[in-house]
């Protein structure tokens, strides 16, 4: 069942404040959520140079030289 008197004018005027309050919510969001885009791709670093001089066997050395802790199945010991 439809609602007798639908005037859409008269019921945007009787609700003019809820509905900026919506969209003024919907621009928040927007802001925000743009705002966290921009800071995250500003604060991202490009590798320094550092890094950037390691070849891939001075890379592959580094990795194989590190230490790992072992663990042994059935107990709560690691090594």
């Amino acid at each position: 069942m439809s609602a007798p008197d639908t005037n859409i004018e008269r019921q945007e005027k009787n609700h003019k404040a809820p509905l900026l309050g919506i969209k003024g919510a919907m621009l928040f969001g927007v802001l925000m959520l743009l705002l966290a885009i921009f800071f995250a791709l500003s604060n991202g670093t490009a590798p320094s140079e550092q890094q950037a001089d390691f070849t891939q066997s001075e890379r592959d050395a580094a990795a194989d030289s590190t230490t790992s802790d072992t663990y042994a199945p059935g107990t709560n010991v690691s090594d």
